[in-house]
């Protein structure tokens, strides 16, 4: 039998404002965040992975309110042993709730 190891997928919306991205940033500092997976052509999702100097990737299915299960399992085979920020939606709260799903083969 096959193990994998499961990927750790933090999901929270997109920030919004001024001081949006650094707050975010801030708040995964104790994180081992490896990638960014947001809508195409966000700014804001392009500008958290350049802060956090991981990749950024763009999921055409994210888009407001949580993400669907089938794609964030999709998310979750691709980064297997990896923690990956998953930006769906916008808010303008900096304090958005960051909503941490790990994923092994059993998802």
């Amino acid at each position: 039998m096959t193990m994998h190891c499961p990927a750790t997928l933090l999901i929270t919306a997109t920030p919004e404002g001024e001081g949006g991205v650094p707050a975010l940033v801030e708040r995964l500092a104790g994180e081992s965040v490896l990638a960014v997976v947001t809508t195409p052509g966000d700014a804001r999702g392009a500008a958290v992975a350049a802060a956090l100097d991981v990749p950024l990737e763009q999921e055409p299915g994210l888009g407001e309110g949580t993400p669907p299960s089938a794609l964030l399992g999709e998310i979750a085979d691709l980064h297997r042993g990896e923690t990956v920020l998953v930006l769906s939606g916008e808010t303008s709260d900096p304090a958005a709730a960051i909503t941490r799903i790990e994923l092994g083969e059993a998802f």
